[in-house]
């Protein structure tokens, strides 16, 4: 009987096919380059800046463990010192009154102890989305496959997994991994019932890129760290996006095989809320100029500088989303070489700001847990307990997502406005 194999030869033999280049997604890839397993990652999209994924994000303390677990050191330290520079937060009123606030509990701003020193907690930092996913392709490219189309999966004879693209090419892995988000393909074969549901809310955002001009205009309230403004059964957030230097200069200085595109300063905002409140229809269009007529009547009686920042948005980034949310209850499947991650299986409302995060998360725990080879050289067992450690946490996520949204939604409390 042949010797089995070493542990080096069983992790050789893995290879993980990934669908889905998200932030989820590249950040499991990382962490098998890092842990030394075989990979490729597959992506519909026909590049890495093709679909408009969002600007600003907002990047809290599981978030950074997780991107410090993947990343090699140097791109860490690119990702952070790429985050924004402010991370203030106030809460207004439409007349730009302060008022207490409701804001989600998952958030985590800086919050000087008696010294004036910050605590221990991580606070949350604001990336630039587009700047973080170049720099979780850096050093991965080669292993990124765009324009490539999930088809469907087949179990093997081997306990493997043969992936079928739309284009005919097959691919065996020891293990598929579906990161294709909130619609995904691998999900809606491996445990069809766990499709996310329309919550009834919609997230409409943009972005207003801070011209002399334009600070000038707004002020430093709105031109520095994020405003929370609290209307009537929704609510708008503004994040400043002021970068210490240009990103292409930071990257030089760090990480100077990190190609980061130059960002300008901006405010990222964002309107979310029920359809009703917000009037949009269930068919509306996302057309840019039905978009801009929307935002012109959300804050027509709104305060000036509020009116002017949107009144320079961006036409080109204006987007509009169904905010959808899987079941608290985390679905379950037969353990096997196929799992999910992400929004593939726990979308959530960004009411509370952890969704990216968690995705996060879960990438950090399953490149850790297939890193530890199993007796029988696979990596089923090791998936498994992934799945279950990530339902619990997933569950936690969705429940504070959706305590973050009643939060945001809450009729204004006219004693604080």
């Amino acid at each position: 009987m042949a010797a089995p194999a070493a542990t080096g030869e069983r992790m050789q033999q893995r290879h993980v096919s990934i669908i889905g280049a998200g932030l989820g997604g590249l950040c499991l890839a990382q962490g098998l380059k890092r842990a030394g397993i075989a990979f490729n990652v597959y992506e519909r999209d026909p590049g890495p800046a093709s679909r408009s994924q969002g600007y600003r994000i907002r990047i809290d303390a599981d978030g950074q463990r997780a991107l410090a677990q993947c990343l090699p050191a140097h791109h860490y330290e690119l990702f952070r010192q790429s985050c924004s520079v402010s991370t203030s937060v106030r809460f207004l009123n439409p007349c730009m009154e302060p008022i207490e606030g409701r804001p989600a509990r998952t958030w985590r701003v800086p919050v000087p102890d008696a010294a004036g020193e910050p605590q221990a907690e991580l606070p949350d930092l604001s990336a630039n989305r587009q700047s973080l996913r170049e720099i979780l392709l850096s050093g991965i490219a080669d292993r990124v496959h765009f324009g490539k189309t999930f088809q469907r999966f087949d179990a093997t004879a081997d306990d493997e997994v043969r992936i079928r693209f739309e284009d005919g090419a097959e691919v065996t892995s020891t293990l598929l991994v579906g990161a294709d988000g909130v619609n995904s393909v691998v999900r809606g074969q491996l445990v069809p019932s766990a499709r996310p549901v329309d919550t009834g809310a919609v997230c409409l955002y943009g972005k207003s890129v801070v011209t002399p001009a334009l600070r000038t205009i707004i002020g430093a309230a709105l031109s520095k760290g994020t405003s929370v403004i609290f209307a009537d059964g929704f609510a708008a957030i503004l994040d400043a996006m002021q970068f210490s230097a240009p990103l292409p200069v930071i990257a030089a200085r760090i990480a100077p095989e990190c190609r980061l595109s130059a960002v300008d300063d901006y405010v990222y905002w964002a309107f979310i809320g029920p359809r009703a409140t917000l009037g949009v229809g269930a068919a509306e269009s996302a057309a840019p100029a039905r978009l801009t007529a929307l935002i012109a009547s959300l804050v027509r009686c709104w305060h000036p500088q509020l009116r002017t920042l949107f009144a320079h948005s961006d036409t080109d980034t204006l987007a509009m989303l169904p905010v959808r949310s899987a079941a608290p209850t985390i679905a379950t499947w037969r353990p096997g070489p196929v799992t999910l991650l992400g929004d593939a299986i726990h979308a959530m409302s960004p009411a509370g700001g952890v969704g990216a995060n968690t995705a996060l998360r879960d990438a950090a725990a399953l490149a850790e847990a297939i890193s530890v080879p199993s007796e029988l050289g696979n990596a089923v067992s090791a998936v498994s307990a992934y799945e279950a450690a990530m339902r619990e946490w997933a569950q936690a996520a969705i429940t504070a997502s959706e305590d973050g949204a009643r939060r945001l939604f809450a009729a204004v409390n006219t004693s604080e406005a």
